[in-house]
């Protein structure tokens, strides 16, 4: 019995220590879990220092980019004087981001906008928004609406300021037009909207285009592209209408602008081409048969065309556009409108039918769409509303 006895209490003491050796076990495996977290959270704790380090740098960076610009400021006003040798000095204030300079196509209609100014007789500059707020005692200060909010500085009485809208009219508040000394708009049913709500003088200039740069081929050749569409879907969230109906319909496009890999990377009929330079549009125009064109909902209620509109037809080819009443009475021999997807697609079997006409009928009107949307009689009809508010 004592043998036995023995024999009983090694037993027992040999499985307390297995269940000591499985509660060390356990502990070693906690300790090595929370010595693993630890671990990931020092790395995490890291990676935010590097990454809070950057970002002060980066803020830092910035803040030394805004004294020397704000320094500049300071001497920019008696610089531009001597530059300006007597002229006018018009300053464009311009919705682009100064760092995306001339990549952006605001940025570049500006120094188109700038060159026809200069032509007129003006000392020009243009403000990218990052330089809306430096004041150089300019004579004439033209703003280009967009999204961006400018409030006119009015502490020097002789400036006149002047809101050109080509785009965002929904926008548009009756106090914010009452900051300016003339508002022009390039919708004529815009322009009664506004003089619905305000004192302000409101007048009528067309999207303007540079006839200069967009203008058809002397030597038609055949085209390399059937259908393209120029714009962005960075702002969007959903893709634009006629890029999805070509898709969905299997019909071919091929499409320059950024945003759109996230929706059509590997589609086999829109074939996209990425962003393209303002200054290359007008080839890529001459070398298609016909281009694509929409507009934001709010363009389309207040009958405001975008620029691809006159650059397409003045560019020598016919165009798919959605619908506005104006538009169909003006341009309606020489562009197919559509209101929803089944028109869109009649709109597309329609240009193959009718193309030759189309086409014969965008190259009869190019007078008239000179006289229209020519840079030159725009900047001149600018020119005299200007003087008209500065008497």
């Amino acid at each position: 019995m004592g043998l036995r006895k023995k024999i009983e209490e090694i037993r027992s003491r040999v499985g307390l220590s297995n269940i000591r050796l499985d509660q060390l076990r356990n502990s070693v495996r906690s300790l090595k879990s929370i010595e693993e977290q630890q671990s990931k959270e020092i790395e995490r704790l890291r990676n935010d220092l590097k990454t809070n380090a950057k970002e002060i740098n980066r803020l830092s960076e910035e803040l030394k980019v805004e004294f020397r610009r704000r320094d500049v400021w300071e001497r920019k006003k008696a610089e531009v004087q001597r530059l300006a040798k007597g002229k006018e000095i018009l300053v464009i204030k311009c919705p682009a981001l100064e760092r995306r300079g001339a990549k952006s196509v605001d940025y570049a209609y500006c120094d188109v906008l700038k060159r026809y100014f200069e032509e007129a007789g003006y000392y020009v500059l243009i403000d990218c928004y990052e330089d809306w707020n430096c004041s150089i005692n300019a004579d004439v200060v033209v703003l280009i609406h967009g999204y961006r909010y400018f409030h006119p500085d009015r502490r020097d009485e002789n400036t006149k300021f002047v809101m050109w809208i080509n785009c965002f009219p929904d926008k548009i508040t009756a106090e914010e037009l009452a900051l300016y000394d003339l508002v022009m708009t390039t919708s004529e049913t815009h322009q009664k909207m506004l003089q619905q709500i305000t004192d302000i003088p409101v007048e009528f200039v067309p999207m303007l285009t540079d006839t200069d740069s967009f203008y058809p081929s002397d030597t038609p050749a055949q085209p390399k592209y059937n259908c393209v569409f120029i714009g962005n879907i960075i702002q969007r969230k959903y893709p634009r209408d006629c890029i999805r109906w070509c898709n969905d319909n299997g019909i071919e496009v091929d499409v320059w602008g950024e945003g759109w890999d996230k929706f059509y990377a590997n589609s086999m009929f829109v074939h996209l081409h990425g962003r393209i330079d303002y200054t290359d549009l007008p080839e890529l125009y001459r070398n298609t048969r016909f281009s694509l064109n929409d507009h934001f909902a709010d363009m389309l209620e207040s009958e405001m065309m975008n620029n691809r509109f006159p650059e397409v037809l003045l560019s020598g080819i016919p165009m798919i556009c959605d619908w506005t009443e104006s538009f169909e009475r003006n341009y309606g021999d020489m562009v197919l409108f559509y209101r929803n997807e089944e028109e869109f697609v009649q709109c597309m079997k329609e240009m193959e039918e009718r193309y030759d006409e189309l086409r014969a009928n965008v190259m009869k009107n190019q007078d008239k769409l000179k006289e229209e949307f020519d840079f030159r009689r725009g900047i001149e009809r600018m020119k005299a509303l200007i003087d008209d508010i500065s008497q």
